[in-house]
């Protein structure tokens, strides 16, 4: 079977140059502040493309309250989750990401999460739930090997 190059680049030093070029493009003009949050914001979309789409909202659009403040709580969450993982590159990044560093951090929050909330060992059951229906759908590229559907 023979792989069609639908974009038309010759290889991979070919496709680094494109994006480097992009850039440098996407840089000119700007000043160290406004080249670093356009970085941020290029590492976001670069994580995202790798992660693939994150879950949907599990509330139900009709159940205006709730879907709002889930949505809300998402919003919010993400905020505080790329504020930590940015204050923690300090550590030699690592691949696939998060570093060991990242991982730990990453791990407490969201034990310190749960530990907050009534009835912690139920909503980290449900919370394993869900990840394990999400992972049907779409596997975390972090995982060892995809489920058997």
């Amino acid at each position: 079977m023979t792989l069609v190059n639908k974009w038309k680049i010759p290889g991979w030093g070919a496709a680094q140059l494109q994006i480097r070029e992009a850039v440098d493009f996407l840089y000119e003009g700007k000043n160290q502040a406004e080249r670093q949050e356009i970085a941020e914001e290029l590492v976001e979309i670069i994580r995202a493309s790798a992660k693939g789409e994150e879950p949907q909202i599990q509330a139900e659009p009709l159940a205006r309250v709730e879907h709002a403040r889930e949505g809300w709580a998402r919003m919010v969450a993400r905020y505080i989750i790329n504020g930590a993982l940015g204050a923690s590159e300090r550590s030699p990044l690592s691949w696939p990401p998060p570093s060991p560093d990242q991982a730990a951090l990453l791990r407490e929050i969201a034990k310190l999460a749960l530990w907050h909330l009534p009835n912690a060992a139920d909503e980290a059951r449900r919370l394993v739930k869900t990840m394990e229906i999400e992972q049907l759908k779409q596997p975390h590229p972090g995982d060892d090997e995809p489920p058997e559907i």
